[in-house]
């Protein structure tokens, strides 16, 4: 589902930015299949996954966001999402290599940056790390 399309439920939102329109559809349709309980949504545009975030913060239980993008980058919408929720996961993901970059390494230190990985990855690998992250916001959320 678009994010703009989003209906009401009472599940917890997982969000995937990436500004390549196909990645950011299979990732959605991958993770789909398999994340019951969520609701999946996927923008292309960081700006308007950044007002559909601030519509339903609450609702909100991951956003993943591709590290580099136009206009914003994943840095900064993660910077963004975790100011308005800091109980939100975030988790970085992309082609290139960002550990080193000064920017990263202090938003991961700092905790804007949950965690990160390879956009490369298996789609065996994302359901993994995705299950993974939304384990981590639900035990936290019940603290």
């Amino acid at each position: 589902m678009k994010g703009t399309d989003v209906a009401p439920t009472d599940n917890k939102i997982v969000s995937i930015v990436d500004y390549e329109v196909d990645i950011a559809e299979i990732f959605q349709d991958t993770l789909s299949t398999r994340m019951e309980g969520t609701s999946l949504v996927s923008f292309n545009d960081p700006a308007i996954a950044l007002d559909h975030y601030k519509k339903n913060v609450h609702d909100y239980a991951l956003v993943i966001a591709y590290f580099r993008m136009p206009n914003m980058d994943g840095m900064e919408l993660l910077k963004r999402v975790k100011k308005l929720n800091p109980k939100v996961r975030t988790l970085l993901m992309s082609a290139y290599e960002f550990l080193g970059n000064p920017i990263f390494e202090k938003y991961f230190k700092d905790g804007i940056i949950d965690s990160y990985m390879d956009k490369r990855m298996t789609v065996d690998g994302l359901c993994q790390r995705v299950t993974e992250e939304y384990h981590i916001y639900q035990l936290r959320s019940n603290e």
